[in-house]
């Protein structure tokens, strides 16, 4: 009995613990993915309410550069597959082949992927000799929902732009394995909050809805550091983080 018991609160932490959704057996996917093909950091720039979007475009492509390295090395470490290979490709001609699916979103506006041009997955995982590629996209998206005041007691539901990150394992047919998207995608930059104490201070019930800087956008993307930094930024550490605990098989997948 206590086995029995034991063996449940195992299955609740390690569900507890994972983050998107496979889309076939967690031990299919360990037969069939190898060898594992890590594409550039890629960056959508599609539209936002926010004036500052390209500046902050810039901020994303710049400090992506070569990141992919980084989050090779991490995926190598945790030792899920026989090799993981970053792709040496350019990271924007990449996304003009790539993304020209176009993408998907739910009903409040968070993104649910890409549609990848099959051709170009064909094409890359042949070159590159893999099983299947992960693929990392930062994009501008507008998403409804409800903030709440640092005190709780206030909330204003609306559209906020925000800079959100997805991911997705898809094979060399173009099937996707597993993908971190609509409530599991990242929030990268959150450019857009409601002033609330502006509100209070000014005896109304108007809460208007603020832009961040960009001087606070690239403190948020960069830590201060050079935009080109060797170094994750605790956006991208916790990103890849996130991403790395989700598709690195280990011994006890067998049990989930």
């Amino acid at each position: 009995m206590k086995r029995i018991v034991w063996g449940a609160v195992i299955l609740l932490f390690l569900s507890a613990c994972s983050s998107g959704t496979y889309n076939i057996p967690k031990g299919e996917y360990q037969s069939r993915v190898q060898v594992l093909g890590v594409v550039p950091i890629l960056v959508d720039n599609r539209p936002m309410n926010y004036p500052h979007s390209a500046e902050v475009y810039d901020l994303l492509k710049a400090s992506a550069q070569n990141k992919h390295y980084r989050l090779t090395e991490q995926l190598r470490t945790n030792k899920g597959y026989f090799d993981v290979r970053p792709l040496d490709i350019n990271a924007e001609m990449t996304a003009l082949s790539l993304l020209s699916g176009g993408g998907s979103y739910d009903d409040s506006g968070r993104p649910l992927g890409y549609q990848f041009d099959v051709a170009t997955v064909s094409a890359l995982a042949r070159q590159n000799v893999v099983d299947a590629l992960l693929v990392v996209v930062f994009s501008g998206e507008q998403i409804e929902e409800n903030r709440r005041s640092r005190t709780k007691l206030e909330s204003l539901r609306t559209t906020y732009n925000s800079i959100q990150a997805t991911a997705k394992v898809v094979d060399r047919d173009g099937k996707i394995l597993w993908e971190l998207t609509g409530a599991d995608s990242y929030m990268a930059v959150d450019l857009q909050y409601p002033d609330f104490d502006e509100a209070h201070f000014n005896r109304t019930n108007q809460v208007h809805v603020k832009n961040i800087s960009v001087a606070g956008a690239t403190r948020i993307i960069t830590d201060g550091e050079e935009v080109d930094s060797a170094e994750p930024s605790r956006m991208y550490r916790e990103l890849f983080s996130t991403i790395v605990s989700a598709i690195s098989p280990g011994l006890l997948d067998a049990l989930r």
